[in-house]
């Protein structure tokens, strides 16, 4: 087991990433063994959808429970605000559904989408927490030209295209406390930031996109940041193929993360030579071939604009396992 510490370098010239305040939480200050209550009027308190607007959702709007897929249809599209409460398990068969804007759609324990992917084209100001989401047809959560979006303690898997793709200049937004599981398509992504070259026009810019606390596990390929600005802490891939790949001068934080069991490929690297990333207090084991050689960083920085609160090293794969996922209870005044 090799931990580095050191600044990695991806490309030809690179852009430095600029830690702006991290605050370690140690055991006395977190319960490791117990997790806080949530409530279904909770506003995105970390990263990227935490800032310059903030992601409530549909706060304060009546709580709708839903129960079949023609209900919550039926409360997700359009732009009224709402509170979607999915209490059960609902199944469609290769279903797609637009989520409109400022709209928290929100599972109670036990509750599922199989076979029902959810589209958000254009849509401000949304949450989407504590679900699972399996068996869909196409890509399973889809953003396009999406922003203020928080996607949280999800568990999300065996979907028949991405897991999550994110593309057309979608921007602020956090991935956090979700389990990514069951993807083994070998030519892609399970999780997939930009398109393609083709549209950097619009993409310039554009995602700025925070990822902690999510978990990997056997999947082929967990993550590729075609372009855009990241920050990935406290993250535990588990028997990937491969890691993180940066692309298309894409600027990436790796921090207080690990890697367990790397197959073939690299933990952190860039397929087409041109992205760049710092990796900090992480952890590889395995791995054909773990970080490329260190070199001089530019001047240039990237300053992410939240404080965030981390854990250490050491506690990453133990707390990332246990509270991944569709892990999240309720508070509830109804």
């Amino acid at each position: 087991m090799r931990a580095y510490t050191a600044v990695v370098w991806l490309a030809t010239a690179a852009a430095a990433v600029k830690i702006n305040k991290p605050r370690i939480l140690s055991e006395r200050q977190f319960n490791w063994d117990e997790q806080e209550e949530a409530t279904y009027d909770d506003a995105c308190n970390i990263g990227y959808c935490s800032v310059f607007g903030a992601t409530i959702g549909g706060w304060g709007a009546e709580h709708n429970y839903v129960k079949t897929v023609e209900e919550f249809t039926a409360a997700v599209t359009g732009t009224e605000v709402g509170v979607i409460i999915v209490d059960g398990d609902l199944r469609g068969d290769g279903v797609q559904v637009a989520v409109g804007s400022s709209k928290t759609i929100v599972g109670n324990p036990g509750s599922s989408l199989s076979g029902i992917s959810l589209l958000l084209a254009n849509s401000r100001n949304v949450i989407v927490r504590n679900l699972v989401i399996a068996n869909t047809k196409t890509d399973a959560i889809v953003m396009q030209s999406g922003r203020s979006i928080w996607l949280d303690h999800l568990d999300i898997s065996a979907s028949e295209g991405k897991l999550v793709a994110i593309s057309q200049g979608s921007d602020y937004i956090s991935i956090t406390h979700n389990k990514f599981h069951g993807f083994s398509h070998a030519s892609e992504s399970a999780v997939a930031i930009g398109l393609s070259d083709n549209t950097a026009a619009e993409d310039t810019d554009k995602f700025h996109i925070t990822f902690a606390r999510n978990h990997f596990i056997n999947v082929t390929n967990a993550l590729s940041f075609r372009l855009g600005t990241g920050h990935i802490f406290n993250s535990l891939y588990e028997m990937p193929q491969r890691g993180v790949d940066i692309g298309n001068e894409g600027k990436v934080l790796v921090e207080r993360s690990v890697f367990d069991g790397v197959g073939t490929g690299n933990a952190v690297y860039s397929s087409d030579g041109r992205g760049y990333a710092t990796v900090k207090d992480t952890v590889v084991v395995g791995a054909y071939g773990t970080f490329p050689p260190e070199a001089h960083l530019s001047e240039e920085s990237v300053v992410y604009p939240y404080d965030w609160f981390i854990y250490e090293t050491a506690k990453v794969k133990e707390v990332v396992s246990k509270w991944a996922g569709q892990t999240l209870k309720f508070m509830s005044w109804d």
